[in-house]
């Protein structure tokens, strides 16, 4: 397949999108930002009006949206791809999205003539630009080895999580809820340790190398919290909304999960404050301000000096 739509060109799929131009590949886009499409088109890249363009000029067309209703609206809604969907054609939809909905529109899409595989990703922007993503499918494994390729060029580790649609998501939510709870985690740790009187530096090196390391404090602390950077990165938005999908998918196996609960009232609370749009590692100021760690205003410019 050398002809490919792509769905959602922001922070993600705007740099996913580059990759596969940089590939070689037929690349037709449509955004709501008029500007991260002129500059594909600027690249190569083609302009649509409507889903169902992308997808009559397309063998393959990739959604990279926000949550469920996005991904809904682009593939049942008027002017929708599944309005345009011919035989053999394939929608990958890499956002993550409820488990439930990616079967159901995989039902939809087959019963058209279509196919479709669900692909969430791991590894945040700079994983998108450098094509190193791992990449989770759920579907059919013919229909991935399909895909295998033009997916190859976007992420360098392919998992296939399940024969089914949705399984891809399922897998992505567990890692997520993992990730989000390990930040909250740490970062509750740590400040009992800066209020009890020890120094940031003295915790990393003792974490760093002790059973308490994580991926959270070896790859993400370093890099926003301890560089006080919390520009996204993966956002305080997407975390809430991915643990919230996970608790869902717990309730449907009947598995209580209340430390994921409490993470996600944690995260409710930074999105209050305004930084929903921040970094997730952004819910460690929240947390430091709420037990008087932060001096002035969550913006100070120094971490350390505001500790």
């Amino acid at each position: 397949m050398k002809r490919l739509g792509f769905i959602g060109v922001g922070m993600m799929g705007k740099p996913m999108a580059q990759n596969l131009l940089k590939a070689g590949y037929e690349v037709t886009v449509l955004d709501l930002n008029a500007a991260a499409v002129e500059e594909l088109v600027g690249e190569g890249a083609v302009r649509a009006e409507q889903p169902a363009e992308v997808m009559s000029q397309s063998e393959a067309v990739i959604t990279m949206l926000p949550g469920s209703a996005d991904v809904e609206h682009v593939v049942l809604g008027t002017q929708g791809l599944l309005s345009a969907i011919r035989n053999e054609q394939v929608v990958i939809d890499m956002s993550t999205i409820d488990p439930m909905v990616s079967k159901q529109l995989a039902q939809k899409i087959e019963s058209a003539g279509g196919q479709m595989i669900d692909a969430p990703v791991s590894g945040g922007e700079t994983g998108a630009i450098n094509g190193t993503l791992t990449i989770m499918v759920g579907g059919s494994s013919t229909v991935l080895d399909r895909c295998r390729e033009l997916l190859s060029v976007m992420g360098n580790k392919l998992i296939h999580a399940g024969n089914e649609a949705g399984m891809g998501g399922k897998v992505k939510l567990v890692n997520n809820m993992i990730t989000g709870i390990s930040m909250i985690a740490t970062s509750e740790a740590f400040l009992t340790g800066l209020k009890a009187g020890l120094s940031m530096e003295t915790i990393v090196e003792v974490v760093g190398t002790s059973s308490g390391n994580t991926w959270v404090h070896q790859n993400h602390f370093p890099n926003t919290v301890l560089k006080n950077q919390h520009e996204p990165g993966f956002m305080l938005d997407l975390m809430y909304k991915d643990i919230g999908l996970a608790l869902a998918l717990a309730d449907d196996v009947g598995v209580p999960v209340p430390v994921a609960g409490l993470a996600r009232q944690v995260y409710q609370g930074g999105r209050t404050a305004g930084l929903g749009r921040k970094d997730f590692s952004v819910v460690w100021k929240h947390m430091a301000k709420s037990v008087g760690m932060y001096q002035s205003t969550l913006d100070s410019e120094d971490t350390e000096n505001s500790l």
